[in-house]
């Protein structure tokens, strides 16, 4: 199957659906998979000093993404347009809390990730090939830019590259985690040894092994584009969830074998400290690689999703329609991923990145928590849609999972005040922006075009030509 441009006459190009089960999945793991899971058991042994605890955090970490995309699997089959919980919280609540979620997605979250997974990769490329300050900023900028000009040459030549880096850092992680389990071990793991850990510290925990599973979602973003979305989106995203969670799992009890947990928490690069224990100084640079790869194929899943949801809110006329163009020829939505590169490179050269970041994740979880609300709502409101998934145990599953992203939105806040607080004001400051963009529409006078979904306003694409 290959792309064709689309014979519009007088319609407007529109994009197309040429993602398949594997490349939906990948774009769920390779969102996923970057650096985190390499660097963040660091912070996690701070919070829970504990090898039992800090692995039991990845496992709570990854049930409880899962329980996510459950609720994201239903959304996803039933509303199968492009822009993820923007459409969902728009159809289930009003456009003003559709229009938060997606502004700071196109502002800040989605631009943010690319940003710090792209400096992430050049500074560990800095591991290899020592590099400066500013030729890291250099290195990252230029990453960017190539993904994106990947992406801009047609759907299929981004998740082509996408399915590749997904099968290389998982195969990495496989070698990571067997040898690990399988080599003897320096420093045996009582899983069910929480010594010196508390409720609030694993909450803190939680939010650095968040940080390791946020992207899931992505797929979200681009159902506009996957082939019978109403099967491979709830597929992709349970399938691609389990499968990083395992892989999480398994690298994590690899590093506490070998390393005790007082050092990994004092470690800048617990993987490498690892490798090194379990087989020398050969395998810190079979790590370094994995990372790279990692941070590359989730750069790359990252610019490809993320401008999704810039294009379907153009498309409902909540941003400026212009963003929402379609490039004719390779049916991708050009100016949008042009407006998420301006917006990453200035943040690689700010260096604002890790703050903004920072300040937005507790928030992302919050709406994630609300799009699981969201769906019990369509329930309610829109029965007759078509429900090809639907969530076990309904509505326990999609009520725990909410009623857990607001614990975990309020203990962030006790425990980050500032970073959280500055979150919500960020979040806050789309308010006048709708306001603007609300009154702009009612000067034009023109309508929105007609969605194809089942919803009114929903991005529109069409099935692959040829």
């Amino acid at each position: 199957m290959t792309e064709k441009p689309l014979e519009t006459g007088a319609h407007e190009p529109q994009l197309v659906r040429g993602l398949g089960l594997r490349s939906a999945t990948a774009v769920v793991a390779g969102s996923v998979i970057g650096s985190g899971v390499f660097l963040v058991a660091a912070d996690i042994s701070n919070a829970v000093p504990s090898p039992g605890a800090a692995v039991l955090v990845w496992v709570v970490g990854g049930f409880i993404s899962l329980v996510g995309g459950l609720a994201f699997a239903e959304l996803g089959a039933m509303l199968p347009g492009s822009g993820g919980p923007y459409i969902y919280l728009r159809e289930a609540f009003n456009q003003l809390l559709g229009f938060l979620y997606g502004w700071t997605t196109v502002l800040i979250v989605q631009p943010g990730s690319i940003a710090a997974v792209a400096i992430g990769f050049a500074q560990f490329a800095g591991y290899l090939l020592p590099l400066s300050p500013f030729y890291i900023k250099w290195l990252a900028s230029t990453t960017i830019v190539a993904f994106t000009v990947i992406n801009l040459l047609g759907l299929k030549k981004g998740a082509g590259v996408l399915d590749l880096l997904t099968v290389l850092k998982v195969l990495a992680l496989v070698g990571i985690g067997a040898a690990g389990l399988w080599l003897p071990a320096r420093h045996p793991v009582a899983l069910v040894d929480w010594a010196g850990s508390t409720l609030p510290g694993f909450g803190v925990a939680l939010i650095a092994a968040f940080w390791a599973y946020d992207g899931w979602n992505n797929i979200s973003y681009v159902a506009g584009e996957v082939e019978n979305p109403q099967r491979n989106v709830p597929l992709s995203l349970l399938s691609g969830i389990a499968l990083v969670g395992l892989l999480y799992v398994m690298a994590n009890l690899a590093y506490y074998r070998f390393v005790p947990v007082a050092a990994i928490a004092a470690s800048r690069f617990p993987a490498a400290d690892a490798a090194r224990a379990m087989a020398g100084g050969w395998a810190v640079n079979v790590v370094i690689v994995s990372v790279l790869l990692s941070t590359l194929g989730c750069v790359n899943g990252l610019i490809l999703s993320g401008a999704r949801v810039t294009y379907a809110m153009a498309a409902d006329r909540a941003l400026p329609p212009e963003l929402g163009r379609v490039e004719p020829t390779y049916r991708v939505p050009s100016t949008a991923l042009i407006v998420q590169l301006v917006l990453a490179l200035a943040l690689v050269w700010t260096g604002r990145y890790d703050q903004l970041f920072t300040y937005v994740v507790s928030i992302s979880f919050f709406f994630y928590g609300l799009s699981a609300v969201a769906l019990i709502v369509l329930r309610y409101r829109r029965p007759e849609l078509e429900r090809p998934f639907r969530v076990p145990l309904y509505p326990w599953l999609p009520l725990a999972y909410a009623a857990f992203t607001a614990a975990f939105f309020v203990n962030a806040v006790i425990e980050k005040p500032v970073e959280s607080l500055c979150g919500v004001g960020m979040v806050l400051l789309g308010i006048p922006v709708f306001l603007w963009q609300r009154a702009r529409n009612a000067r034009q006078a023109t309508p929105p075009a007609p969605s194809s979904g089942p919803l009114q306003g929903a991005a529109r694409s069409e099935p692959l030509p040829g």
